[in-house]
């Protein structure tokens, strides 16, 4: 059953990896569109199965503290592309963050 876990962190976290990626390419473009709503969507349900991730590993006799680490990192991160993405700020704060995160 542990393996099987193990599989779907791996799972999740590839997901939240990929999403790096497409958030370069797209909501870094001229006009990103509707893909701002869209990655809005998937950010939280990625931290609504990263937290259902992390209730298991919070279980007192669950054997991976490293695991438990990991979860919690990756929650961290989507936390911050919530906010980096989604946060009302004026568009030279915006810019000046983009420019900081994928110069």
């Amino acid at each position: 059953m542990l393996r099987n876990f193990h599989a779907a962190v791996d799972d999740w976290d590839e997901v939240c990896s990929a999403l790096g990626a497409w958030e370069t390419r797209i909501l870094t473009s001229d006009n990103p569109g509707s893909a701002k709503e869209q990655h809005r969507g998937w950010v939280a349900e990625l931290l609504s199965w990263g937290q259902l991730l992390q209730r298991v590993v919070e279980h007192a006799k669950f054997p991976d503290q490293a695991l438990g680490a990991r979860i919690n990192a990756r929650l961290r991160h989507l936390q911050d592309k919530l906010a980096l993405w989604h946060l009302d700020m004026t568009p030279t704060e915006e810019a000046r963050i983009i420019q900081a995160a994928f110069a």
